[in-house]
């Protein structure tokens, strides 16, 4: 009936209290349960009243309420000891996921390392490539009776291999064995790059005849150039840069290299394909390469002739790229004519 708390005194409820007192008097008037009054006792405590077996209940609860969060208190003060060192040491270490102060040095973060750009022209920089005949027109016979469209297609195919490479826009006329007017071709070419026009226009041919590589240029007068070009006699306002291009083709072609310098000629005639063309553009007429005696020695067919041939005019690409830069030449957009082909 009694809870002790501390060492100081103990400490009893108000009804408990009430009850020592009543059993204290019980013990003055009827004894203390020894000796002869135990018999008069004994059913007295039997049959005490109602409120004093509440009282004894309620100071059970009292008993229960004050006792048992006194056991959870000593548990826990069993358990403090070891919790006061780990708290402790949660609040000296660092937390990883805080924000640092703004006063600490902070390694600056790596920087990704970016993939050098390649040295690469721009867009608007194209190479019309035009391989001659195709379709029903199948040109002349070159080599072991091959046909010239054949021909003029393996060079255009190995060329815009080379110059796609080196990062030139190439667009070509036909990939394949199909029919083109000079028109189309025309329209093809003049379209390219966008409204700026194509850089360079080159037209393919294969022959049997004469030797090396014949470079051929408009033979239309040079005009001043226009905003509005007529379309039968577009590529006047272009001779003068087109001399330019055919003497680039001209010197990389005799230029010495591992297989040797490929002959080349420069001619002026009418080119029905290219004079409609609103671009720096030349006509190449790959022809055998002959002897002394003028024999044939490596034939047109030839692959390695034809590897020769294109590398050379992919370094003249290079070069004219370069020249056309340096010049500024390569900004301003021409219109033709409308042509229905």
């Amino acid at each position: 009936m009694v809870q002790f708390i501390g060492c100081g005194e103990p400490i009893l409820s108000d009804a408990l209290a009430k009850q020592v007192r009543l059993r204290d008097s019980f013990h003055e008037k009827y004894g203390n349960g020894d000796g002869s009054h135990i018999s008069t006792l004994r059913p007295l405590s039997l049959s005490s009243s109602a409120s004093f077996r509440a009282s004894v209940r309620l100071a059970g609860s009292i008993f229960a309420l004050i006792s048992i969060p006194t056991l959870k208190l000593h548990r826990m003060s069993a358990l403090i000891p070891t919790m006061v060192p780990a708290m402790a040491l949660a609040l000296l270490l660092p937390c990883s996921s805080q924000t640092p102060t703004s006063g600490a040095a902070q390694p600056a973060p790596a920087q990704p390392q970016r993939a050098p750009i390649p040295d690469r022209p721009s867009p608007r920089f194209v190479v019309v490539l035009d391989a001659a005949h195709g379709g029903d027109d199948s040109g002349g016979q070159v080599g072991a009776s091959v046909a010239e469209k054949n021909v003029t297609l393996d060079l255009s195919v190995r060329l815009r291999s080379l110059l796609t490479a080196r990062g030139f826009q190439v667009v070509t006329t036909r990939e394949g064995n199909v029919n083109l007017s000079n028109d189309t071709r025309a329209q093809i070419a003049n379209r390219a790059g966008s409204g700026a026009g194509a850089a360079a226009c080159i037209s393919l041919h294969a022959t049997e005849t004469g030797a090396g590589v014949h470079i051929f240029v408009s033979s239309l007068a040079p005009a001043a150039p226009s905003r509005f070009l007529a379309w039968k006699t577009a590529q006047s306002a272009y001779v003068t840069r087109s001399l330019k291009l055919a003497s680039v083709v001209n010197s990389a072609l005799e230029r010495d290299s591992d297989a040797g310098p490929i002959a080349a000629n420069l001619a002026r005639t009418s080119l029905p394909g290219v004079e409609s063309m609103a671009c720096p553009a030349v006509a190449l007429e790959i022809a055998p390469i002959r002897g002394d005696d003028h024999k044939v020695v490596t034939d047109v067919t030839d692959t390695q002739y034809q590897t020769q041939v294109v590398e050379a005019l992919a370094a003249a690409m290079l070069e004219w790229r370069t020249e056309v830069t340096s010049d500024g030449q390569h900004d301003e957009p021409r219109r033709t004519g409308d042509k229905t082909p």
